[in-house]
């Protein structure tokens, strides 16, 4: 009696484990199931933040980009304009939120590289972000206001070299940006007599330029400057690279300079993501970016604004640009010795 109830038991224990493994393997294929049909991107929208206020030439670029992206990958992209600190607000935003692929960052050099090299209180890193894509340029401009006389850079220096004249004023969006950067160096590498002015984004540089408020503006280009050279608003002195969109043809380039040495500088905007992304969720969006730059109508609109429209890179394309526009600029830092304040 006592062996039968035992091999009743046994079976009986046999049966459970079974039943418990069958329906441990249903709860797997289940959970698979669930996952697949929650595949990314389909989860929720995705959030394509841009540092900068609605209706900033940033803005612009994202919205130009976001419906095409959407399309592309299977999702609606929307745009998040979080403005303030040059950046920084928008990108301390980005770190904070999941790495999960479901949000993106408009970024450029001026956020996401010089600002923890020049202000002791932000705290991230640039290798905290990584480049899905680059997207565009843009060329650097020199602006003078109108009377200044000066036709090109090299006259903005013998102007800037002399002596008991008061200093001539520049315009920038910001402290510790590119352009105030490139000031910083040309100051003292030339011996210059500059006084930096800076302000609260382009739109009010330009219009204080074109005022005769300041001497000279450092920004980048827009179309809409050589509508306004044209109306004799300001002039446009130079280009501080070599590789310029049509509307610039006419304008010297930096190696037209006898004075100006070893200077060639752009700005380059892309769409990064948190460090530690899944490659699967950045693979899918580096395809869908770039399946956005290869659309004509895309280009097109970026073109007519003066931009410099990027091919689409692969992954390792990307990390190579990213690494050398880190290296480029804190070796800029190193060279004119700025202190962060």
């Amino acid at each position: 009696m006592k062996n039968s109830t035992r091999r009743v038991l046994a079976a009986f224990l046999a049966l459970r484990y079974v039943a418990f493994t069958v329906l441990t393997l249903l709860a797997l294929a289940y959970s698979s199931i669930v996952r697949a049909d929650e595949a990314y991107p389909s989860r929720k929208p995705i959030s394509l933040i841009v540092p900068y206020p609605a209706g900033g030439a940033s803005d612009y670029s994202a919205r130009i980009f976001s419906d095409v992206i959407g399309k592309a990958i299977g999702q609606t992209v929307i745009v998040e304009n979080i403005g303030g600190a040059t950046g920084v607000i928008a990108a301390n935003r980005l770190l904070k939120l999941p790495d999960d692929g479901y949000q993106i960052f408009h970024g450029s050099p001026n956020e996401l590289i010089l600002p923890p090299l020049v202000n002791k209180s932000v705290k991230f890193k640039s290798e905290d972000f990584e480049l899905v894509q680059p997207i565009t340029t843009a060329t650097l401009v020199v602006l003078a206001r109108r009377g200044l006389d000066v036709d090109n850079l090299d006259d903005v220096v013998r102007l800037a070299q002399q002596k008991g004249r008061a200093p001539v004023t520049y315009a920038t969006v910001g402290i510790g940006s590119l352009y105030h950067m490139i000031g910083e160096r040309l100051t003292k590498e030339l011996d210059l007599n500059l006084q930096h002015v800076p302000y609260q984004g382009g739109g009010p540089a330009l219009t204080d330029v074109a005022g005769g408020q300041v001497d000279l503006a450092i920004l980048p280009f827009t179309v809409s400057m050589v509508h306004q050279q044209a109306q004799g608003r300001f002039k446009i002195v130079s280009a501080l690279s070599n590789e310029v969109p049509d509307a610039l043809k006419s304008i010297p380039l930096i190696k037209e300079s006898k004075l100006v040495k070893n200077v060639d500088y752009r700005i380059s905007g892309g769409y990064f993501v948190k460090t530690g992304t899944p490659a699967h969720e950045k693979n899918a969006l580096r395809k869908a970016i770039g399946t956005a730059l290869q659309d004509p109508e895309v280009r097109q609109k970026l073109q007519h604004e003066g931009r410099l429209v990027a091919q689409p890179m692969s992954a390792q394309e990307s990390d190579a640009y990213w690494t050398t526009e880190i290296s480029k600029l804190r070796e800029l830092v190193k060279l004119i010795d700025y202190r962060p304040q």
